[in-house]
């Protein structure tokens, strides 16, 4: 548990606070008739300090539900936005708290601040305790791509 800490949510600074405070706010308007299970979530860009937000969207057949984070990323990147300085993600269980999916965490790394990394904040809708993570801690060995990340040597 080296790369997660908990902490207060009044000791974090007002970008995060409110960058947790939006995905708290976006959160009820979740699609999410099947599992009842609404998640927000909202993302710092690099550049700007831009905030884009997003829901979870689910649909009857399951496979093309929408995660939270995967309904705010396309915001960012029709702007223009493709590095990501931070991510947080609202959402209610009693004993944890939720972190992005498989799926979202990969697509995540897509979209890495210039340091490599994105900074994560997981709450719950209380706004009382905020794990603080990176990326590279939910995802370290996150799938590379050949030509992008050049790792074939010819």
């Amino acid at each position: 548990m080296d790369h997660f800490k908990i902490v207060d949510f009044s000791s974090l600074g007002d970008v995060v606070q409110n960058l947790l405070r939006d995905a708290s706010e976006i959160r009820k308007r979740a699609y999410c008739p099947y599992s009842n299970f609404a998640v927000g979530a909202a993302i710092l860009t690099e550049e700007d300090s831009k905030v884009y937000t997003g829901c979870n969207i689910e649909n009857s057949t399951l496979s093309p539900c929408i995660c939270a984070e995967r309904a705010a990323i396309p915001k960012a990147v029709c702007d223009g936005y493709l590095k990501l300085k931070a991510v947080a993600v609202v959402a209610h269980q009693k004993n944890s708290f939720t972190a992005p999916c498989g799926v979202c965490r990969q697509t995540l790394s897509e979209f890495c601040g210039s340091d490599g990394d994105i900074e994560i904040y997981l709450c719950k809708p209380s706004m009382d305790k905020v794990l603080c993570t990176k990326l590279s801690a939910l995802l370290p060995l996150s799938f590379v791509s050949y030509k992008k990340d050049s790792i074939i040597t010819e």
